[in-house]
């Protein structure tokens, strides 16, 4: 049994994407069937789902009417899926991983190690 459903963290983390960089339609106009959102979104539900291969998560796609409808996706395949990470521009996600590491920082700034040798772990 799970203790959170996995929904509701992936609406969670949907809030913190930058999504005017990554649904631009100037950045998506090659992208045939996945955009660079949608397979953010994806990555980020595999993650949760522990979905550990692009065949497990190409497998995992077809069966969820949600998965397909939030991606606008009827179905992918293991290589459309690793093709399309190669081309996946990472550097809007740096920078949010760069705010959320700043932000993490700033609640942290108070918090003291185990001992002196030992820094915030």
């Amino acid at each position: 049994m799970k203790s959170v459903d996995e929904k509701k963290v992936f609406r969670q983390y949907l809030k913190l994407l930058p999504i005017n960089a990554l649904a631009c339609p100037l950045l998506n106009y090659d992208a045939k069937k996945l955009t660079d959102f949608a397979l953010v979104k994806l990555m980020i539900m595999a993650n949760i789902s522990k979905w550990e291969s692009h065949r497990v998560i190409a497998l995992n796609v077809g069966p969820e009417p949600s998965l397909q409808q939030e991606l606008n996706l009827k179905s992918i395949s293991h290589s459309q899926l690793s093709r399309r990470l190669i081309d996946l521009n990472t550097a809007h996600l740096a920078e949010l991983l760069g705010h959320l590491a700043r932000h993490y920082w700033i609640l942290q700034r108070h918090a003291e190690g185990i001992n002196p040798h030992v820094g915030i772990l």
